[in-house]
């Protein structure tokens, strides 16, 4: 019987082993039957009896063709076309399963860093798990990599690269085949954030509205993250003197937090306190009490008496005192917030 070589190796068998296998799916399934039923067919034409033989995507299974030998142009044709094919999708779904995975893992070693305010750390994890998302094509994960880069140092308060950071999320973004992405409305936000902080205020209201667009048009009216789009716009209308507008806006953002989280909430003292600072910045006095006073009983409610949280709405309260040239009112809750601070730092020691 004459010897065939098969990878280098003599052999007197034809041995296919069908494996299920994610990365393979219906087109090694497709290969592999065509290739195998042009093996039984030229063996058919030479009158050699063969079983039949199967593939099966459900089961593992090894599959024998007997009754050789066969001619070697067969032999040679499912070397050449289905063990470089097998090696090949290997090859890939091997590379891109590491990736991916390897990417994930930055993602939660930066997440990690990032909760113990390590922000060196983060950025850096931050920007291989971009590298390995542009990589494979994932760009919902290569956006959200980049925002996290671009919120990191907006707090740091370098803006040129946060932008520089956020520039490149919103190409990736606008890559996708949904450009209305909510993860691409993170992005917009982050870069009102950013023009803000730089009082490039109607750049900033243009990208917050973006955000808003989307929130409105994917999530709808009576959403958490549509009532925070409205305070952004909110705050940024009040820095550039809109008061009107920054009204209107927190006015939206309070119906909705109510609604949804009721009067007593913790995310209802956002709309009390973006109205308080607005009608304090218009010198409505009395309005703006008003609101911080609701925010203080909601925190109080919340926290209870003589909570560290409750200190900035006693300095609020005693501010507006103050602008309204109550001195005695102003120094009465100026001084609740002292005494507050001051149990706090000694606590802080005795640990």
């Amino acid at each position: 019987m004459r010897k065939f070589m098969f990878l280098n190796k003599p052999f007197y068998y034809i041995w296919i082993v069908v494996q299920q296998a994610q990365a393979f799916g219906k087109i090694a399934n497709f290969v592999v039957n065509s290739r195998l039923r042009f093996a039984r067919n030229s063996i058919f034409n030479r009158k050699q009896l063969v079983p039949n033989f199967t593939t099966s995507s459900n089961t593992k299974r090894t599959t024998y063709i007997k009754s050789l030998p066969i001619n070697p142009s067969i032999m040679k044709s499912l070397q050449n076309s289905i063990v470089p094919f097998f090696f090949l999708l290997f090859s890939i779904g091997n590379v891109n399963g590491q990736t991916s995975s390897s990417g994930d893992t930055y993602i939660l070693k930066a997440d990690d860093f990032k909760k113990q305010l390590k922000m060196d750390s983060a950025v850096f994890y931050y920007e291989k798990a971009a590298v390995a998302f542009q990589r494979i094509k994932e760009y919902e994960k290569l956006i959200d990599s980049y925002n996290q880069l671009g919120i990191i140092v907006t707090r740091q308060d370098k803006y040129d690269k946060a932008k520089m950071y956020l520039e490149k999320a919103l190409s990736a973004g606008l890559s996708l085949p949904d450009n209305a992405n909510l993860v691409i409305a993170t992005t917009y936000i982050s870069l009102g954030v950013v023009y803000n902080a730089e009082e490039n205020y109607n750049e900033s209201l243009k990208y917050h509205n973006k955000a808003l667009s989307i929130r409105l048009l994917k999530l709808g009216e009576n959403d958490a993250t549509v009532a925070t789009s409205y305070g952004n716009l909110g705050n940024v209308y009040r820095n550039n003197k809109n008061f009107d507008k920054s009204i209107e806006a927190h006015l939206k953002a309070m119906k909705i937090r109510e609604k949804l989280f009721g009067l007593n909430s913790v995310e209802i003292i956002e709309s009390y306190v973006g109205l308080g600072n607005t009608y304090k910045e218009e010198k409505k006095y009395t309005i703006s009490l008003g609101y911080f006073e609701k925010a203080l009983e909601n925190k109080i409610i919340q926290r209870g008496e003589g909570h560290k949280d409750l200190v900035k709405f006693y300095k609020y309260i005693s501010d507006v005192y103050f602008l309204m040239e109550n001195k005695w009112k102003g120094d009465e809750y100026k001084i609740k917030w002292e005494e507050i601070e001051k149990k706090s730092s000694n606590s802080q020691k005795q640990n």
